[in-house]
C-alpha cells in the first residue's frame, strides 16, 4: 500500500474516531473567568466543546523568540528554528514572541494562569535581530521554514517594509498546507495597501465589537484587510512578570486568535485544505460596520464557535469514512497481491 494511501486513511480513521461536541466547555485556569472575556466573545467555550486543540498541529510563531521557562507553555514548544542566519534568539531581550505564543497556545485546562485558544505544538521561529529589528527576506524565509517544518497556521505579528516576499511565501506555504496571518498594524489610521492576496491581514477590535482605538495607538484599516479579532487587554504570559502573566493590546494579539482558530479547525479534521479553513474563517465571522466586508472588520469579528462547527460538519460521516477507508485497503491490497506593553495584574 502507498505511503500516501497509508496517510489518507489514517487522516479518516482520526476523523472516525473524534468525539461528538460534548457542550460547551470551561476551563479551570484562574485567569479565564476575571481576565479573558474575550474568549468568551469569539465563542471559545463553544468551540472547546468539541477540541481543545491537538498536539499534532503546529502553530509557527514568526517573532522574537518564545521563553522556554514559561510554565503555561510547558511541554508545547518545539525546537527553535531562526531564519536571520544567526543562532534562535530565546526570547528574554525581547518579551513580543512569548506574549504571541501565548496568547494562541497557553495550555487550556491545566489549573494554571489562563487559556489559549488550543493546546497545539508550537513553533518558534526567529525573524528579528537582537534589538527587535526584523526584515522581509527574514520573514518571508521563516514562513518557508515553517511551513516546510509542519506548521499548519503561521502568525506574523509584526509590521516590516515590503509585504512583496511575505506574500510569495505564503503561497509557498498554502502548497504545503499551511496558511499565513499577519497583524494588520497599529497606527490608528487607513492604509491604502493591498494587493497580497495569500496574507490573511487581521485587524483589532475592542470589547464592544467596534475598531480598537487606544488614541496614540489602534487598528490599522483599509482595503487589505481580511478579519478582525480581538486586540484590547488581551491575556498573555510573561515569566519575568511577578504573577506571571500581563494584559497586551494590539494587533500584533488579534493575528494569533485567528492563527489559533484555524489550528482548531485542522485539530478538527486534519484533512481541510487551507483553502477551506479560510472559508470557514470568512463565513462564520461576525458581520461588524457595514454589511459584508469592509475596509474595518473584513470579513467580520472572528467568531471560533462557527469555525468549529463548521470543522466538525466537514468531518465525514462515519458510514462515509467506512466505505472510503476499506476502499483504500482494498486498493492497497489490489498493489501487493506592534505596540505592545505589559500590565502587571
Amino acid at each position: 500500500m502507498g505511503r500516501w494511501r497509508w496517510a489518507a486513511a489514517a487522516v479518516l480513521v482520526a476523523a472516525a474516531t473524534a468525539a461528538a461536541w460534548a457542550g460547551p466547555y470551561v476551563p479551570d485556569d484562574p485567569y479565564y473567568a476575571t481576565r479573558q472575556g474575550y474568549l468568551t466573545l469569539i465563542g471559545m467555550e463553544a468551540a472547546w466543546g468539541y477540541s481543545l486543540g491537538r498536539g499534532d498541529v503546529i502553530v509557527a510563531i514568526l517573532d522574537t523568540g518564545v521563553m522556554a521557562a514559561t510554565p503555561d507553555l510547558a511541554g508545547r514548544l518545539l525546537a527553535p528554528l531562526s531564519a536571520t542566519g544567526s543562532p534562535p534568539l530565546d526570547g528574554t531581550a525581547h518579551h513580543h514572541g512569548t506574549w504571541v505564543a501565548s496568547v494562541a497556545g497557553m495550555t487550556v485546562g491545566n489549573g494554571l494562569g489562563g487559556a489559549g485558544v488550543g493546546n497545539f505544538s508550537l513553533l518558534p521561529v526567529t525573524v528579528t535581530d537582537a534589538q527587535g529589528h526584523n526584515a522581509s527576506n527574514w520573514i518571508a524565509t521563516g514562513i518557508r521554514m515553517a511551513a516546510d517544518a509542519g506548521a499548519r497556521a503561521i502568525n506574523v505579528s509584526h509590521s516590516t517594509l515590503t509585504y512583496g516576499p511575505l506574500n510569495e511565501a505564503a503561497a509557498y506555504a498554502r502548497t504545503r498546507g499551511a496558511l499565513v496571518f499577519v497583524a494588520a498594524g497599529n497606527t490608528n489610521r487607513r492604509s491604502a495597501m493591498t494587493g497580497y492576496d495569500h496574507l490573511v491581514f487581521v485587524s483589532g477590535t475592542d470589547a464592544g465589537d467596534a475598531r480598537w482605538d487606544g488614541g496614540i495607538y489602534g487598528s490599522t484599516w483599509g482595503p487589505y484587510v481580511d478579519l478582525s479579532a480581538p486586540a484590547d487587554d488581551i491575556l498573555c504570559a510573561d515569566p519575568t512578570l511577578s504573577t506571571g502573566y500581563g494584559l497586551v493590546d494590539g494587533t500584533s494579539f488579534a493575528a494569533p486568535l485567528v492563527a489559533g482558530a484555524a489550528a482548531l479547525a485542522w485539530s478538527i479534521n486534519p484533512a481541510l485544505t487551507p483553502e477551506e479553513v479560510l472559508a470557514m474563517l470568512y463565513a462564520t465571522a461576525v458581520d461588524l460596520g457595514s454589511p459584508g466586508w469592509d475596509e474595518v472588520f473584513g470579513h467580520g469579528r472572528l467568531n471560533v464557535a462557527g469555525v468549529a462547527a463548521a470543522a466538525w460538519a466537514s468531518v465525514p460521516e462515519p458510514a462515509t469514512l467506512g466505505l472510503a477507508l476499506f476502499g483504500l485497503l482494498a486498493v492497497g491490497l489490489r498493489r501487493r497481491g506592534r505596540r505592545t506593553y505589559a500590565a502587571r495584574i
